[in-house]
């Protein structure tokens, strides 16, 4: 039996599905950002060998990965004014999260997606951007 971590991130037009196999059913999807803006993260936090691109999507072979990935695109997603700034903080807030804070924002993320779609989605990115600051 194989142990190893194996995400997927469908993308579909400029929506993203984030799925913990590839045949798997989706956890989160319908998440409005570009697969350029998650690539730009991946830049940022230099993950290339724990990534695979494939034409419909990312592989992710790293499960903390995975949940950067998807606490990012949760918070990047509901920002009106996508400054440079913001990103580039957003980016770094992120990239900083403990195992725990990480695993408590993918959870509350995960639960509030199962709640209320994508409106508690909106709150769990408002409170990730003013906790750390994104938003000053």
């Amino acid at each position: 039996m194989n142990d190893q971590f194996n995400g997927f991130i469908l993308f579909r037009d400029y929506k993203a599905y984030f799925k913990r196999g590839i045949i798997g059913s989706v956890e989160i999807g319908r998440i409005k950002i570009y697969k350029e803006d998650l690539m730009n993260f991946l830049k940022h936090v230099d993950a290339s060998t724990k990534v695979k691109y494939t034409k419909s999507g990312l592989q992710i072979f790293d499960e903390s990965l995975y949940k950067r990935l998807l606490v990012y695109a949760v918070a990047f997603s509901f920002i009106r004014k996508k400054s440079s700034l913001r990103i580039l903080r957003l980016i770094e807030a992120v990239k900083k999260l403990d195992d725990y804070s990480l695993h408590f924002w993918y959870t509350e993320a995960l639960t509030r997606y199962k709640d209320r779609r994508q409106r508690g989605l909106g709150r769990v990115s408002r409170s990730i951007r003013v906790l750390y600051g994104v938003d000053r």
